[in-house]
């Protein structure tokens, strides 16, 4: 095949490197199979295999129609909608909404890399990136027209700007059907301890579920067994027997108010969560990986270094401004356990607004629909600056 071609020697050539098998790159690399069949691309990735243990959503009115003809072989689950609950009222808002799996992606990245030109390059570890050369600890040294590295958060940039979102999740098999038949994106009917707490359930079968118990914290330490006795509490509490726990997941995401410093590599492009490319105040980062992929893929690659990417990132900065102040207000003005208000201000907003915020796409109308008005439970306006703030 084609990319065994380009592994011969000790010095090897690329279109592009991707540093990371996340899913930044793992949609980079399908966007570019789709749009570059003939481009040689390297993804070097220091696991087994690619795409981790990770369940990736998003709604689909999020990402570009262009991409949806590569970004569908992903998608193993979708629903036409999801279910939103807090203490005194739920919502059923209709909003498709999609899930990408980890062996799902990995087994269909590892195939379009495969079936064009370049490398796969599993368990190696990248010593060194200078200019258009990647190092590895083999000894080999690979040469990129594009290096992008997407080798995921470094929590020491967030450090004094910003909360975390960190959650378990079990993925189960139940004794009985559930009786689901859509997701419950958020069910915020449960102690808010530790910040802003709720449980997130996507139905995989008519037996299988997962289940997230998720915080919006001021500390990124995450309690794993008190978080695995919560998803059994509440399971308990919806009368779901558990016959297996057939995985667990853990995830701690920075919540920033400010942007971290940018990292400025000398020949390429730092993308994913680790270049900022996610939404703020959502964690969500799929539908701005594919916004980003897509780009870099259906343009010369020098033009995309050059000016599109540029207008792409300052655009994605303008439309985070708003997510970084959303998280400030929230946790800065509001006690932890009033946090849930702020949220539950947003999920009262018509569905446009709602769709527009999670696609990071707010017009600034929509966006001062989303903060004025009577201000949330637990909080005031201060008189003197119109600034709110947390009511003693």
């Amino acid at each position: 095949r084609g990319w065994q071609r380009h592994t011969a020697g000790k010095i090897v050539d690329f279109d592009y490197i991707l540093l990371g098998g996340g899913l930044q790159n793992g949609l980079i690399a399908l966007a570019l199979r789709h749009a570059q069949p003939t481009a040689t691309i390297a993804l070097i990735e220091q696991a087994p295999q690619l795409g981790g243990n990770h369940t990736w959503c998003f709604h689909r009115s999020d990402v570009p129609a262009d991409a949806l003809p590569w970004l569908q072989p992903l998608i193993g689950h979708s629903w036409p909608g999801y279910d939103v609950h807090f203490a005194e009222w739920s919502r059923r808002l209709a909003l498709p909404y999609c899930a990408v799996t980890s062996p799902q992606f990995a087994q269909v990245v590892t195939a379009a890399l495969h079936a064009g030109p370049g490398a796969l390059l599993l368990e190696a570890t990248v010593t060194a990136v200078q200019g258009n050369a990647v190092a590895l600890a083999d000894g080999r040294t690979l040469h990129g027209r594009l290096i992008v590295d997407a080798r995921g958060v470094r929590p020491e940039a967030w450090h004094g700007r910003a909360g975390w979102q960190k959650f378990l999740g079990l993925e189960l098999e139940l004794t009985a059907p559930h009786g689901l038949t859509q997701p419950i994106l958020m069910d915020a009917r449960v102690p808010q301890d530790d910040g802003f707490r709720f449980l997130y359930v996507l139905p995989f079968g008519p037996r299988r579920l997962l289940v997230e118990d998720t915080r919006f914290s001021d500390s990124p330490a995450l309690d794993v067994p008190a978080a695995r006795a919560q998803v059994h509490a509440y399971a308990a509490r919806a009368g779901w027997r558990i016959a297996a726990e057939l995985r667990q997941e853990t995830g701690v995401l920075p919540m920033p108010w400010r942007a971290a410093p940018p990292e400025l590599p000398e020949r390429g492009l730092v993308a994913g969560m680790r270049g900022g490319w996610f939404h703020p105040a959502t964690g969500y980062s799929l539908a701005v990986a594919a916004r980003l992929a897509q780009t870099l893929a259906t343009v010369p690659l020098e033009t995309a270094l050059a000016t599109v990417i540029p207008a792409l990132q300052r655009r994605h900065a303008r439309q985070a401004r708003f997510g970084h102040a959303l998280n400030w207000a929230l946790f800065h003005l509001a006690a932890p356990q009033q946090r849930n208000t702020m949220i539950e201000r947003l999920y009262r907003r018509p569905e446009p607004i709602i769709r527009d915020f999670f696609a990071l796409d707010l017009h600034p109308l929509d966006a001062a629909r989303i903060v004025l008005g009577r201000p949330p439970r637990g909080m005031r306006w201060w008189p003197r600056t119109l600034r709110l703030e947390a009511m003693p």
